[in-house]
Formats: structure tokens, sequence, C-alpha cells
């Protein structure tokens, strides 16, 4: 395997921060599965191992010194959530301008007495952190995951998508769009109740895999 192609393959798994060997596959398309498989064995000197329903990759310290990444891979519970977020980048098929843990900001000019605004003293008013951000035909995808947390906390973060909504379509060239992935039939019918008012589409992992 060459150096391009090495580091090609290191910094997508860097992108994503952990991947399946299934995942790998689906993203990289690389012959058949035995193939992606023999890939992934020859990147082995450069990739932690462990093993959850599937096989998981991850950078270790060779892998990120290669490519110069300075973002290290802990193994944590999230890790469930991580590899539904890549399947949600497969299903949109591997956008390039894909970012994790995007912060989104809106900032006000303080007002003070009188009504007077002084111009170029701003502050933080809200911000929302979603799951996964990526650019396509003019579109701003808002990617959000749910396998996890609890309705209670959902209904809040979806409550601040609908308070800074207007802001975030005027911060931003491209048209916004939230995109929730989740795990039942049940919990696609609240969210799709709860985002009435945004431009939304929602869907469960069944319907993407």
């Amino acid at each position: 395997m060459n150096q391009e192609r090495m580091e090609m393959y290191l910094q997508t798994i860097d992108k994503l921060g952990i991947i399946t060997v299934r995942q790998f596959h689906n993203i990289f398309k690389c012959g058949g599965y035995r193939n992606s498989c023999r890939i992934v064995s020859e990147l082995s000197p450069y990739l932690h191992e462990t093993r959850s329903k599937e096989k998981i990759i991850y950078l270790n310290k060779e892998g990120r010194h290669l490519i110069g990444s300075q973002k290290e891979v802990r193994k944590t519970p999230l890790f469930e959530h991580m590899l539904l977020l890549n399947d949600v980048y497969i299903y949109f098929d591997c956008p390039l301008s894909w970012k994790r843990e995007h912060i989104i900001e809106t900032t006000q000019e303080p007002e003070f007495s009188f009504g007077i605004q002084v111009k170029g003293l701003s502050v933080a008013k809200d911000r929302v952190i979603p799951d996964a951000v990526f650019k396509r035909n003019g579109y701003i995808y808002l990617v959000e995951v749910d396998n996890t947390r609890s309705m209670i906390d959902n209904k809040k973060k979806i409550q601040k998508y609908v308070k800074m909504w207007k802001e975030i379509r005027s911060t931003y060239v491209e048209v916004p769009k939230l995109c929730i992935f989740t795990t039942s039939e049940k919990r696609k019918n609240t969210f799709e109740e709860l985002t009435k008012s945004l431009s939304c589409e929602v869907k469960t992992f069944k319907e993407i895999k």
C-alpha cells in the first residue's frame, strides 16, 4: 500500500474518531469484504483495536503521529453513539465537509440604557452543538443522533433549535436543515411533533440500514 493511500485511510478514521471494519468497507468500497479486512490488517501498526458487537478500530499514537493529528480517542460509553453517527455519514454518501460536534453560536450586540446599542461589542447569546454538520447543494445539514439520551434532554435541545432557528438561518449562506436519527417509531413521532416549526427530517436507524 502506498503512503498516500495509507494516509487517506488514516485521515478518514481520524475524522470519524472510531470505525468498524464493516463501516470501513462501506466507506471505501475497496472490492470485497475480505479485501477490506486485508487493508485494515495492513494498517494495524497505526491502529488500536477493540470489540463490541463488531471489531472497532481507531488511531494509536503512531497513527496520529503519521498524519499529524492531535485528536486522541479513548474508549468510552459513547462509542455506540459514534458508530451510529458513522452510519449516518455513510447514509449521506460520506460528505467531504462532515464535521463532528460543530459549535453553532449566535451573538447579539449588548443594549444599554435608553435603548442605545454599542457597535462592535457582542456577547454570546445561545449555543447549540449538533452531533455533526455538513454542507451540500445550498444546505447546511445539522445532524442529531438519538440513542440513549432521555426525551427530557432531547426536548430541551429541540427547544434550543426552535429558539435559535431564525438566527441560525441568518448566520449561514446555506439554508439550515435539521436531520434527526433515532431508535424507534415512537421517538420518531415525538421528534416530528417537536420540530413542526423547523425544516426537519426524522428517520429511524432501521430506515437507513
